[in-house]
């Protein structure tokens, strides 16, 4: 994703047009209370890029998974190697699009991942449509971990000895800029429960932890491409440090099409991030992703 310094009003029915077309309006509670706008922050996502997968190639060993890592590999799916995407991608026909994407995951705890020095170190969970086969637009939601080191405000020097870990929610429609609000608080394993609803291939409605968006005029979704995803994001045009995070698990996974049909994660292809991550099918509703042994 790349993210974009550009105003938005929230609550209320107040829209920011960005990128000159593209539109959206967005609620925020707490603990079941509406926000008031004033309180609301909402901010792009800095400094960095998510969103379409880059550089795959295919690969049919399989995922290498750790049996002390991972539960076990209940299923052998289609595998290909990435440099920034790790879960599943189930892909529909253009006949048959999709209509809703579901899934359910607890936002992990990140750490320094042994022996990389670089940073900043992220690691994003997300559901989305598209951004595979369609690479033109994606739809995305999710949360991101980000490690990074904690600057001296009177200096503006980097503290070697202090890194600090960010949690947030963010939003995205590529090409468009992404958004965390970040005063909605995460911590380490909150669940989280999202739902992507396309009223047609440029609006949708997104329903969040405690948010919803609605937005419109977006980049032209081909709406084939069903995703669960933890990504390793780019920072500018050079990958971030790849964090060390606990296990996610999507769950309460699938996609629903315009056919009233629906999509699971049997069969799906399931990418890797060679020496990063590695992910794999439990059932028909349920995925792992993990850091790669």
């Amino acid at each position: 994703m790349k993210f974009l310094r550009a105003a938005l009003s929230l609550l209320g029915v107040v829209s920011q047009p960005i990128l000159a077309q593209f539109s959206f309006t967005s609620t925020v509670e707490h603990n079941g209370v509406p926000m008031p706008q004033s309180e609301i922050n909402l901010k792009p996502f800095e400094p960095g890029t998510l969103g379409r997968i880059k550089s795959r190639t295919y690969d049919d060993s399989g995922p290498k998974i750790g049996t002390t890592t991972l539960r076990r590999v209940k299923r052998t799916n289609p595998t290909a190697n990435s440099n920034n995407w790790c879960g599943s991608v189930q892909t529909t026909t253009s006949s048959n699009q999709i209509k809703l994407i579901h899934g359910t995951f607890q936002h992990p705890t990140c750490t320094q991942r042994p022996g990389v020095t670089q940073y900043p170190q992220a690691a994003a969970a997300w559901i989305g449509i598209d951004g595979d086969s369609w690479a033109s637009a994606l739809l995305q939601a999710g949360t991101v971990c980000k490690k990074r080191e904690k600057i001296n405000d009177s200096c503006k020097q980097i503290n070697n000895s202090t890194r600090i870990v960010e949690n947030e929610v963010w939003w995205q429609w590529v090409p468009s800029g992404a958004y965390t609000i970040t005063n909605i608080p995460v911590v380490a394993g909150d669940w989280f429960d999202i739902t992507i609803n396309t009223t047609s291939s440029t609006t949708a409605i997104i329903r969040g932890y405690t948010y919803t968006v609605n937005a419109w005029q977006g980049a032209t979704l081909a709406r084939v491409d069903a995703d669960w995803v933890v990504e390793r994001p780019y920072y500018g045009s050079t990958l971030a440090g790849f964090a060390q995070f606990t296990q996610v698990w999507f769950q309460n996974a699938y996609a629903t099409l315009t056919s009233g049909t629906s999509l699971g994660i049997t069969g799906a292809k399931q990418y890797q991030i060679p020496g990063g991550c590695a992910s794999s099918e439990y059932d028909n509703s349920k995925l792992y992703a993990a850091v790669a042994p």
